[in-house]
């Protein structure tokens, strides 16, 4: 979990957020608009500026793993400061992931959409990482999952770490905020699409 998301053009605030990014991006393939979201690809994410602002910006989905092709998508909350290789990103670059809503499979294979019941647009927590590659540099994130609500238990053991548009900006500047929220029970609003 999660390993597939929904960012679609069709709502007003993820097209400005897109249209925001793409000047920018020319050189990047950001895969967004009516189509799933696979890790790997370009996505935009919000983050804070220069002068503490919250803005939409670029990031590929996936820290690159110890082994070649290995790909770490997400990270849980109840652990990711224990980890080497997630707990300065987490501590210094968090990010937050705009989208549609996420997937899940049943365990008949049925793919299932998850959306929130009041809102278009569904905000989670990540952070990101700037890692050297053989090419330069890559800016790349990672979503946060934490234990399930109710409606998304009976299909999976995990979900994205849920932040409210209007804690947006204390998750990413303020370190013991964001640490506080990693334990927030996530909100029981989050519609079942079968897709």
């Amino acid at each position: 979990m999660c390993g597939r998301y929904f960012f679609d053009l069709s709502s007003s605030e993820l097209k400005d957020y897109y249209d925001q990014v793409i000047p920018n991006a020319a050189s990047k393939q950001v895969r967004v608009g009516y189509n799933e979201i696979f890790p790997s690809n370009h996505v935009v994410t919000l983050g804070l500026n220069k002068d503490s602002q919250i803005v939409p910006g670029v990031t590929k989905w996936g820290f690159q793993g110890f082994k070649k092709g290995q790909l770490m998508i997400n990270a849980r909350a109840e652990t990711v400061e224990e980890k080497k290789t997630l707990s300065k990103p987490f501590k210094e670059s968090r990010c937050v992931f705009p989208m549609s809503g996420f997937y899940e499979w049943d365990q008949e294979k049925n793919k299932i959409l998850f959306s929130a019941e009041e809102t278009e647009v569904m905000y989670v927590a990540g952070f990101y990482r700037i890692h050297k590659t053989g090419a330069g540099f890559e800016t790349e994130s990672i979503i946060m999952t934490t234990k399930p609500n109710k409606s998304v238990r009976s299909i999976h053991d995990r979900m994205p770490l849920i932040i409210p548009e209007n804690l947006i900006k204390p998750w990413v500047s303020d370190l013991e905020f964001a640490r506080n929220y990693l334990s927030e029970k996530m909100p029981e609003s989050i519609l079942i699409n079968y897709t």
